[in-house]
């Protein structure tokens, strides 16, 4: 009885020994004097395409990414000793999978170089049927040709993103090509024309014609708010051509907000342009300057001034000034009509109503700029006969100090001005008997 125990133990004591290395050789594992070591397998799986011909480079890592995908579905994981061994057998595996799902190309080679990160070359024989010339069209959905050009230098390079990727291709591989090409657009679109999106289509053929048509984004400009401004014309002069400067506005409406704000100094020099280049204009030496404001709601200042003349138009109303303790409230009617010899001296005419005693006064003068923002003026009354002299100093943007001595009274007028907007300024003066308030409207 002792015996048969005695065997009976032993037998399974060498059943756990022999399914333990039955385990262990599952497992991987081999042993070496009194150390256990594990078998080296693939751990990660890169790729190789090349070929005789042209592949383009996006096009190229998309081959690489499949052959990659194939070959971590087929040996990641595996030893390395089992690859060695099989490696032929793989490689044709690799090569009946990738040339049936390849297009364009024959796969003539597939080497693959074992170790731990695996490498995998595929050697691909392009199909004879070449594209040759590529044409690109690019046309920009509903915008106004202004718009269209500067957006057209903008992608100038499109055609050359097209010949890049589908010149010298096999025909047949062009399905290879839409998802690289979609890619690089948009990548192209987003760095040189945010505004916009592109959609295209191919016509596949030796000469390959691609046709790109270019959408905006919104916001777009929806409205206009124009306004039309001179310091040195009556701004009612500048009616007739508001129109003309309207139309040139209304074109930017419906074109991205962010491709008008872009654009902004290019834009304002084209609608400057469009008073300036007029007969009219050049006659009196006109320089239009044009400031925009970019919304969906955009703002558009137009300020055209001579360089030559100045005309203007006023309108004086005097509030609490009194002459002799009776209240004057003077109201009186300026045309100033000024020629400009040099950028710092001209001659001018003043011609005053008051229509309260219906009187008139006529002044003719000089004026010369003594220093940057303080101009000196001298002239004489033709009808009452006596001299007045002047000066007057724009410390600010709107706010200037004025002083006037007239030599028949011997009175002697100083005023601050400041310019409430384009068309009203307020006065305050003060002489050497009152003080009050004076409004000027300009005309």
């Amino acid at each position: 009885m002792k015996g048969s125990g005695f065997v009976k133990g032993n037998l399974i004591k060498k059943f756990i020994i022999i399914l333990i290395l039955a385990m262990v050789d599952l497992a991987g594992i081999s042993f070496s004097s009194d150390n256990v070591v594990w078998a080296a397998s693939v751990e990660e799986v890169k790729a190789t395409v090349y070929s005789d011909g042209h592949i383009p480079q996006g096009v190229c890592q998309r081959m690489e990414k499949s052959v990659q995908a194939i070959g971590a579905q087929l040996l990641e994981g595996k030893s390395l000793e089992n690859v060695q061994s099989q490696k032929t057998h793989y490689e044709d595996i690799i090569q009946q999978v990738f040339d049936k799902v390849l297009v364009g190309y024959t796969v003539r080679s597939v080497n693959i170089q074992p170790g731990e990160e695996l490498t995998i070359s595929v050697g691909l024989l392009g199909w004879n049927d070449k594209i040759d010339t590529i044409t690109v069209e690019k046309r920009v959905v509903g915008m106004p040709g202004v718009v269209e050009t500067l957006l057209l230098e903008d992608i100038s390079d499109m055609d050359q993103l097209f010949a890049d990727v589908l010149r010298d291709l096999p025909v047949a591989a062009v399905d290879w090509t839409n998802g690289v090409i979609k890619h690089r657009v948009r990548d192209f679109m987003n760095e040189r024309a945010p505004e916009f999106r592109a959609d295209f289509d191919v016509e596949v053929g030796e000469t390959t014609r691609v046709v790109v048509d270019i959408y905006p984004l919104l916001p777009v400009v929806r409205t206009i708010d124009l306004s039309m401004r001179s310091d040195t014309l009556p701004n009612a002069a500048l009616l007739t051509e508001r129109q003309n400067m309207q139309d040139g506005a209304d074109m930017f409406v419906g074109v991205p907000v962010a491709f008008v704000k872009r654009h902004k100094d290019t834009i304002e020099e084209l609608l400057s342009e469009r008073i300036d280049d007029l007969e009219v204009a050049k006659f009196w030496g006109i320089h239009t300057n044009v400031d925009i404001k970019p919304a969906e709601r955009m703002e558009v200042m137009s300020r055209s001034n001579s360089r030559n003349v100045y005309v203007r138009f006023e309108g004086w109303g005097e509030l609490g000034h009194r002459t002799k303790n009776k209240d004057n409230g003077e109201i009186m009617f300026r045309g100033l009509f000024a020629k400009q010899f040099t950028s710092r001296d001209g001659a001018f005419a003043l011609v005053d109503f008051y229509p309260k005693n219906t009187r008139w006064d006529f002044d003719l003068g000089l004026y010369r700029e003594i220093v940057p923002k303080v101009r000196a003026n001298v002239r004489y009354s033709v009808l009452d006969k006596y001299w007045k002299g002047g000066i007057e100093y724009n410390f600010a943007k709107r706010l200037a100090f004025r002083y006037e001595y007239r030599d028949q009274d011997h009175i002697s007028e100083f005023a601050l001005r400041y310019k409430l907007h384009d068309f009203l300024a307020l006065e305050a003066v003060m002489d050497n008997d009152d003080k009050w308030l004076r409004f000027i409207g300009y005309f």
